[in-house]
């Protein structure tokens, strides 16, 4: 298919300045530029009054399963992403031996709260080294560009087996971690990714990567130096403990000349001070020669508790969390009916200072969802304003209307974090980061992770004004492009991949998520509706117009340093 976007303003991805021009694509790739240019038989894209931009790219997303019952990967092409990047946080679905499936795949739907049933389904583990997976995903297309990150934590379990999970490797694990890395950077893998956070397996074990020492970690950025790629990994989240950690990955990478991003920084205006001395600290890591950024997303962090397996309530868990997990509904309710449950329930509530949804801000707890008529009265209504009229302890209110909602009501932690636009537009325009951390597919039940890309042009570019329409384009485009290797893309020049967005500012909504069955065994996610872009092109194909998924499926998988299409 050969196009012609015609009357649009070309925001080349470099930050420079929009300009009235047409592009032309011809066999995928922008064959010409400028104005006035003439259709030669083409078919027209009407760009007049819009913008027309390299195509988005999303390099912290966790598509890894949901692209084998998903390849359109709704609704990201309706928010004007042409490429992702899964295998983020230390997780990958490859390598993995047989024996070890489905501990990763329930490790994989713990940590990104996943459903278990739909994911067995739906993953065809055909694979079990690296090359092998990549050649199974290259052999499936796609509403976007996906290239992988592999995972730490998958690499040990392939090599140390139970023990990955237990002690630091030896030296001779060490070499054959290596080896079994720089196959997958062979492969086409973009880089490595780790985690030295908080992530847990549901017995609460540290997983796997939490457990390797120093030396382990530098052979593999060492061989990312020699190889070629990048590190992304989870940093301690405890505030005291974050800087330490963000500086032994860093500065690690820093000695190997390895670009490394890291999570999590947010705006909490309960710690103003916190996420900008963070970036600062980031900034000076650059300064001394580490290339390492910050992964910013303008999202608000409001999270929907999912009451069948999620980790909302991970920092309580001898009750709360443990309700959580319990695998059926009886187990649930003899739990939240147990005298001896309510009283553990209410010491660690009041013993423990933090959880995801901030259990001691009742008042940001917010009820948005009832499955019996009288209780539509509390509809939007705050858990203070309940514990207020019905009185008692916040945990033995909260457990009462879990039951009196056959324990499926809809609660949300509101105002988490990046609830205050001023201070998350100091972090959006801070050059020690980059616009990423979306976390696009993961988290199903608990918040929509797409579109990210419309709230930042909706919000912080038209409405706001933090950044220009070039710069937010650039930070989501080009920038990411060169510092993470997307060869050939974020940028409209001519001979580049046809990798193309057209939207209009004034066009563009960024709305509520909603839950859509839609996944395999008739599970549910939350999706964002689509963000209002006229277009966007993947390869000079279309894969969705006027918020319409197209039947074309036009990505491919990337495989880094020019491996691939």
């Amino acid at each position: 298919m050969n196009l012609i976007i015609r009357g649009g303003q070309v925001v080349d991805g470099t930050g420079a300045p929009a300009v009235a021009a047409d592009v032309r694509v011809t066999a995928g790739r922008i064959s010409e530029i400028g104005p006035g240019l003439r259709p030669d038989g083409e078919t027209e894209i009407d760009a007049s009054g819009a913008y027309v931009a390299p195509g988005f790219i999303d390099v912290h997303t966790h598509f890894d399963a949901s692209l084998f019952w998903d390849q359109a990967c709704d609704p990201m092409p309706q928010h004007g992403v042409t490429s992702v990047l899964y295998g983020n946080c230390g997780m990958s679905l490859a390598p993995c031996l047989p024996p070890a499936r489905q501990e990763l795949a329930e490790l994989l739907c713990y940590i990104e709260d996943m459903p278990t049933a739909t994911v067995s389904a739906a993953v065809p583990w055909t694979w079990q080294r690296y090359p092998e997976y990549q050649d199974v995903m290259a052999a499936q297309h796609y509403g976007v560009n996906v290239a992988g990150l592999v995972g730490h934590t998958p690499l040990r379990m392939f090599v140390m087996g139970d023990e990955a999970w237990e002690r630091p490797a030896t030296d001779a694990e060490r070499v054959q971690l290596r080896a079994l890395a720089d196959e997958c950077l062979a492969a086409g893998a973009f880089g490595i990714s780790t985690s030295v956070g908080f992530d847990t397996d549901r017995a609460g074990r540290p997983v796997p990567s939490r457990v390797a020492a120093d030396d382990e970690m530098n052979d593999l950025v060492e061989l990312l130096g020699a190889r070629g790629g990048f590190l992304q990994f989870i940093a301690e989240p405890a505030p005291k403990r974050t800087p330490a950690s963000v500086k032994r990955l860093a500065e690690m990478c820093g000695r190997h000349g390895v670009v490394s991003t890291w999570i999590n920084v947010m705006h909490d205006e309960h710690l103003p001070d916190h996420a900008s001395g963070l970036m600062e600290m980031t900034a000076q890591l650059q300064a001394e020669g580490s290339p390492c950024y910050a992964q910013i997303s303008p999202r608000p962090l409001d999270i929907q508790v999912n009451w069948f397996g999620g980790m909302s309530f991970f920092t309580l868990p001898e009750t709360w969390h443990r309700m959580v997990q319990a695998p059926t509904a009886e187990e649930k309710t003899r739990l939240l009916t147990d005298a001896a449950w309510r009283q553990a329930a209410r010491a660690e509530w009041d013993r423990v200072p933090f959880s995801m949804i901030r259990h001691h801000m009742p008042q940001n707890i917010i009820l948005r969802g009832v499955t019996r008529p009288e209780h539509e009265q509390w509809i939007n209504k705050s858990l203070s304003d309940l514990i207020a009229a019905k009185g008692g302890h916040p945990s033995d209110v909260l457990a009462e209307w879990v039951l009196a909602n056959d324990l499926r009501p809809a609660v949300v932690g509101t105002s988490i974090a990046n609830s205050d636009p001023d201070g998350v537009a100091e972090l959006l325009r801070h050059p020690a980061g980059v616009i990423a951390n979306s976390d696009a597919g993961a988290h199903l039940q608990m918040f929509c992770a797409a579109g990210d890309t419309t709230l930042l042009l909706a919000r912080h570019a038209r409405d706001r004004h933090d950044l220009t329409v070039e710069q937010a384009v650039h930070r989501m485009t080009g920038h990411l492009a060169g510092l993470f290797g997307f060869e050939g893309r974020g940028v409209i020049t001519q001979g580049a991949v046809a990798d193309l967005t057209v939207f209009a500012l004034d066009e563009l909504t960024w709305q509520p998520e909603v839950f859509v069955n839609d996944m395999p065994l008739d599970a549910r996610r939350l999706r964002r509706p689509p963000g209002g872009y006229r277009a966007t092109i993947v390869a000079g194909v279309p894969s969705q117009l006027g918020g319409t998924l197209t039947e074309q499926r036009p990505g491919r998988l990337l495989r880094r340093n020019g491996h691939g299409r």
